[in-house]
C-alpha cells in the first residue's frame, strides 16, 4: 500500500494506471529511465532483467488491442454473410418446389445442406457445418441445372469464398486473443510487482519531498496518476 502524503509532500504518491495500456507504456518509461539511476536496486530483480520483460509486456497488450479491434469488423462482416444467405435460402427453397413440386421438396433439402431447426429449414448455424452446407448447396445446384439461375452459382460462390475468409479471420482472431493474454499475464504480474516495489524504494531513497517527485517524474511516473 502506497503512503498517505504528508501535507509538506506537495506531490502525492504516484500511482500506477488501472487499464494495460497505460501499465505498459508506463513499464517503457521506467525501462527506459531506470539504468540512469544505478542506485535503486532491488534483491530479487534487476533494470537489465526487467528492460526485456517490459518490451515483451507492451508487445503482449498492443497484440490483445490489436485482435480485439479485429473482432467487431469480423463479426459484422459474418452477420452481412448470414443475412445474404437467409435470403438467397429462400430462393433456393423456391426452385427446389419449381424443380421437384412443392409436396417433395423437403425431401431434397438435405442435398442441398439445409437441415431443420425448430421446425425451419436452414442452413446450419455452426460456422464450420455452414461452410460445408454451402459446399453442398453449390454442387446440388450445379446437380440439378439451377446454376444459371439468378441465385445459382454466381451468387453462392462467391458468397460461399467471402465466409470461408471470414471465419478463418473469425478464428485467427480468437486464438489471437487466447495467445496474446497467455503471453501477457506472467508478464503482468512480474512488471506491476516492479511498477509498485519502485514507488516504495522511491519513498524510502529520496526524503526530501521535491526530489521524490522529481525522481518519479524523471522514471515516468506522470502526473496525471496521482
Amino acid at each position: 500500500m502506497e503512503p498517505t502524503p504528508t501535507p509538506n509532500d506537495p506531490t502525492p504518491t504516484r500511482t500506477i494506471p488501472s487499464d494495460l495500456r497505460g501499465q505498459a507504456d508506463l513499464a517503457l518509461r521506467l525501462k527506459d529511465a531506470w539504468p540512469a539511476t544505478p542506485q535503486l536496486v532491488f534483491l530479487w530483480t534487476t533494470a537489465a532483467e526487467y528492460a526485456p520483460k517490459a518490451v515483451d509486456f507492451e508487445a503482449a497488450v498492443t497484440a490483445r488491442e490489436t485482435a480485439g479491434m479485429l473482432r467487431p469488423q469480423v463479426s459484422g462482416d459474418l452477420r452481412a454473410l448470414d443475412a445474404k444467405m437467409e435470403d438467397g435460402l429462400n430462393y433456393v427453397k423456391g426452385y427446389i418446389a419449381e424443380k421437384f413440386t412443392k409436396a417433395r421438396a423437403k425431401e431434397h433439402y438435405a442435398q442441398f445442406g439445409i437441415v431443420t431447426y425448430h421446425d425451419a429449414y436452414i442452413l446450419p448455424a455452426d460456422q464450420g457445418d455452414r461452410l460445408k452446407a454451402l459446399d453442398k448447396l453449390l454442387e446440388a445446384i450445379k446437380a440439378t441445372g439451377l446454376d444459371s439461375r439468378d441465385y445459382g452459382v454466381s451468387f453462392w460462390k462467391p458468397l460461399r469464398d467471402a465466409y470461408a475468409t471470414a471465419t478463418g479471420q473469425a478464428t485467427g482472431t480468437a486464438q489471437g486473443v487466447t495467445k496474446a493474454i497467455a503471453d501477457r499475464e506472467p508478464l503482468h504480474d512480474y512488471v506491476l510487482e516492479v511498477l509498485q516495489a519502485m514507488l516504495s524504494l522511491l519513498d524510502a531513497q529520496y526524503r526530501d519531498p521535491k526530489e521524490r517527485a522529481a525522481k518519479r517524474r524523471e522514471l515516468g511516473y506522470l502526473d496525471e496518476f496521482n
